[in-house]
C-alpha cells in the first residue's frame, strides 16, 4: 500500500501529487516532461515536497505536518533509473554487494546466489561493468536494488534503451519477481503496451498533476476524464450533447447510440480507433453488429508495422482515426478517395468528462 498526497514548488510550476495504491503492482504513466520522475525521487526521498505526506506499508516517510522526512538509507527503497548505474571501477560481482555495504548488512549468501542466478548474471560476476550489455548492466544494477529486501522499488524506464526483445524479457522477470516478494513496485513508462502489461493499476500523470488513478482494466477500457482518454489511446474525441434514450449528438449532427450508464456531465464521446468495423458490401453482418453506422471517404493510409491506421472523412467533414489490422486491410481492400461504410458498436463507445484543474504556469519539461 503506498499513500501520496504532495505538493511540490519548482521554478514557475507548482506541482500536485495524489494518490493510493493497495497492489503491489503500479505503473506511472505519463508524457515525457509529466513529472513522473520527479514523483519517484520524492518517494525515494532525494528531496522533499512543500507539502503534504508519502507512507508505503502504514510506515511514514514524509509529513510536512508532523515534521518527518526519512533519510535516503532509512527508506529501505530501491531505486533503479534509465542510465546505467554501475560504477565502472567495481566488478559486478562488488557493484552488487555495494547496498549491503552502504547499509552495513551481512550478506546472505543463498539469496546472492539465487537472486543472480535468476537474472542470468552468475557467470559475470568477477567482470568489469565496460564489458556487459545494456541487458545485463540492468540486471546488475537490478540485482544490487533487490539483495537488500527493500521494502519499495522504483523503476524509472529502466529497459527504454534496450531492444524490444531484452526489454520485454526484463520486464517479464520484474513482473515474477515483484509477485513472488510481494514488492510494492513503481514502474515509471510512457509506452502505453508496456504500461497495461505491467500494471495492476495505474496513475496518470500529466503536467504535473495526477489526472487519474485506478484498476488498470477500468482506466485503460472506461477512462472518467477526457485528458485519461487521450492518454489511453482513445484518439476518437468529440464533445456531444445529450439526448433521450442513451443517445449523443455530435457537433457535426450525426446522432450515436451507446450502451454504458454515463451521467450528463460526460459531454465528450471518445472511442479506440481499434473498435471502428469496417463493413463489407459483399458480406451480410447481423443486426446487432451493424450499430451506429457512419459513411465517409478514406483521405488517408499509413502502415504502422502492426496495423494499418486510415483516416475517414464523413461528408458532415467529421474524422475518424481507424486501425486495420494487416490481414483485414488485404481482404477490405481499402483504397483512398473511395466511400466506405463504418460501424461504432455501443459497447465501445465511452462518454467522458473534462477534468477541471485549477491553471498551473507550466515550464515545457518536469523532471
Amino acid at each position: 500500500m503506498i499513500k501520496l498526497n504532495v505538493t511540490k514548488l519548482l521554478k514557475n510550476v507548482s506541482l500536485k501529487f495524489t494518490f493510493s495504491g493497495a497492489s503491489n503492482r503500479i505503473v506511472v504513466f505519463g508524457p515525457s516532461g509529466s513529472g513522473k520522475t520527479l514523483l519517484l525521487k520524492m518517494i525515494a526521498g532525494f528531496f522533499d515536497p512543500e507539502q503534504g505526506e508519502i507512507s508505503v506499508d502504514d510506515h511514514l516517510l514524509f509529513s510536512k505536518v508532523k515534521n518527518v522526512s526519512v533519510p535516503i538509507y532509512r527508506r529501505n527503497i530501491g531505486y533503479l533509473p534509465q542510465e546505467y548505474t554501475l560504477f565502472p571501477n567495481m566488478s559486478v560481482r562488488e557493484n552488487i554487494l555495494y547496498g549491503l555495504k552502504t547499509r552495513k548488512l551481512s550478506i546472505d549468501q543463498k539469496k546472492f546466489e539465487t537472486l543472480v542466478d535468476r537474472l542470468d548474471i552468475a557467470s559475470k560476476l568477477d567482470i568489469y561493468p565496460d564489458i556487459l550489455s545494456g541487458g545485463q548492466k540492468q540486471r546488475a544494477a537490478l540485482a544490487r536494488a533487490l539483495l537488500v529486501n527493500p521494502r519499495t522499488l522504483l523503476l524509472d524506464e529502466p529497459f527504454s534503451a534496450l531492444d524490444s526483445s531484452i526489454r520485454e524479457s526484463l520486464r517479464d522477470l520484474v513482473i515474477d519477481i515483484a509477485d513472488e516478494m510481494n514488492i510494492v513496485t513503481l514502474f515509471v513508462t510512457h509506452d502505453l503496451e508496456e504500461a497495461f502489461i505491467f500494471g495492476k493499476e495505474i496513475v496518470l500523470v500529466n503536467k504535473g498533476r495526477v489526472i487519474e488513478f485506478g484498476q488498470s482494466n477500468t482506466v485503460f477500457y472506461g477512462p472518467e476524464n477526457v485528458e485519461t482518454a487521450s492518454l489511453m489511446g482513445f484518439v476518437n474525441i468529440w464533445p456531444v450533447s445529450h439526448l433521450p434514450g442513451k443517445r449523443v449528438k455530435t457537433d457535426h449532427g450525426i446522432i450515436f447510440s451507446y450502451k454504458g450508464d454515463f451521467s450528463k456531465d460526460k459531454d465528450f464521446l471518445c472511442i479506440r480507433p481499434e473498435n471502428i468495423m469496417f463493413l463489407r458490401e459483399d458480406k451480410p453482418y447481423k443486426a446487432n453488429i451493424k450499430e451506429n453506422i457512419v459513411s465517409g471517404v478514406i483521405s488517408s493510409i499509413h502502415h504502422r508495422g502492426r496495423y494499418i491506421n486510415v483516416e475517414l472523412v464523413t461528408p458532415e467533414g467529421m474524422i475518424f482515426s481507424i486501425n486495420v489490422p494487416e490481414h483485414a486491410f488485404s481482404r477490405l481492400k481499402l483504397e483512398r478517395n473511395k466511400l466506405y461504410q463504418v460501424s461504432l458498436k455501443e459497447e465501445s463507445i465511452v462518454l467522458c468528462k473534462r477534468k477541471q484543474n485549477p491553471e498551473i504556469r507550466q515550464d515545457p519539461k518536469i523532471p
